[in-house]
C-alpha cells in the first residue's frame, strides 16, 4: 500500500524539532525509518507531518562514562554491533540485514517498541535507562517503565528519546539467542543473558525475554534457580524450564503459543551454555 499524504519537515536542530513536535501532536519523528515507514505503508498511523531528525549528528555517539555506556538515540545498529558493548553489541548484530543495521537506529527501535524486536530483551536484562528530551528539559527513566505496552513507549507529545544508558558489565559472560524463520526476521523468541561467576558459583545473572509477552520481561524464576549455585547440567535444565514461567506468547503464523514457550526453554539453555564458553 501507499502511505497517506503528510507534510515533511526538516528542522535545523533538535530544539526546532522538539518545538514542532510539541505544536503538532500527531507529527512523527523520522530517523532511520525502518520502524516508521512500514507502519505508514500499512496506514496503521496517519500523521499530518513527518519530522526528519536523522541528520542530527550530535545524537549519534557511543561514549564510556565511568561504569556506563551512553549511546545517542541516532546511533545505528551497525555502529553498536561494532562497539564491543557486552550483550548489546551481539544483540545489534542479530537485527535485520546489513541495510537495516546501517540505517536503523536504537532510538527509533525502542520508540517503536515492537514486541518482537531484539533490543528490549538485552535492555531489560541490562537495567538500561532511557533519556527523554523535551523543550523544558530532560528526564531519565528505567527501560522497564519506559516500555509501557506493545507499541506504547513512555513518550508524551513533544518528547524524543535522545540517549540510552547501560552499565558496562565488566567481567560478565553474555549471549543473545534468537529464533527466526529467516535471517533478518523479527524474533519468534529472543533470550538475552548476562552471567557473572565467582569461581564456579554464579554471583549475578540476568535473563531478558522478547517476543513472548506484550513487552520484554525478566525471567525471574530462571534467575532465582541459578543465583548462588554451582552450574551443572541439572541446574541449567531447571533454570531453562523455569524461564518458561515468564513467557506468555500468543499463537500466530510463526508458531503456536506452546511451541514458542518450549523454545524459551531451548534458547535459555543455549544462552547459558554459549555464555559459559566465553
Amino acid at each position: 500500500m501507499y502511505p497517506p499524504k503528510f507534510g515533511y519537515v526538516i528542522p535545523d536542530n533538535l530544539n526546532e524539532a522538539l518545538e514542532f513536535l510539541e505544536e503538532h501532536q500527531d507529527a512523527r519523528p523520522l530517523a532511520g525509518g525502518h520502524s516508521l515507514i512500514p507502519m505508514l505503508k500499512l496506514r496503521l498511523i496517519r500523521p499530518s507531518y513527518i519530522v526528519e531528525i536523522r541528520r542530527f549528528s550530535n545524537l549519534s555517539y557511543i561514549t564510556k562514562d565511568g561504569n556506563l555506556y551512553k549511546i545517542g538515540a541516532l546511533t545505528t545498529h551497525y555502529n553498536i554491533s561494532k562497539s564491543s558493548i557486552p550483550l548489546l553489541s551481539e544483540t545489534a548484530s542479530n537485527i535485520g540485514d546489513p541495510q537495516v543495521r546501517n540505517m536503523g537506529t536504537i532510538g527509533g527501535s525502542i520508540s517503536h517498541l515492537d514486541p518482537s524486536a531484539d533490543y528490549p530483551a538485552a535492555l531489560i536484562a541490562m537495567d538500561a535507562k532511557v533519556k527523554i528530551t523535551r523543550r523544558k528539559g530532560d528526564r531519565v527513566v528505567d527501560f522497564k517503565s519506559f516500555a509501557k505496552d506493545m507499541f506504547t513507549p513512555d513518550l508524551n507529545p513533544g518528547e524524543l528519546v535522545t540517549e540510552i544508558q547501560v552499565p558496562t558489565f565488566e567481567g560478565y559472560k553474555f549471549s543473545y539467542q534468537k529464533l527466526e524463520r529467516r535471517a533478518g526476521d523479527f524474533a519468534i523468541v529472543g533470550v538475552a543473558l548476562l552471567l557473572k561467576l565467582s569461581g564456579d558459583v554464579i554471583e549475578d545473572v540476568r535473563i531478558g525475554l522478547t517476543a513472548v509477552n506484550n513487552v520484554a520481561v525478566r525471567a525471574k524464576g530462571a534467575e532465582e534457580e541459578l543465583l548462588g549455585k554451582k552450574l551443572n547440567d541439572e541446574i541449567i535444565e531447571k533454570a531453562a524450564t523455569r524461564a518458561m514461567e515468564s513467557a506468555n506468547p500468543t499463537s500466530d503464523l510463526r508458531g503456536s503459543a506452546e511451541y514458542k514457550k518450549k523454545m524459551v526453554k531451548v534458547l535459555t539453555k543455549r544462552a547459558i551454555l554459549t555464555a559459559l564458553k566465553r
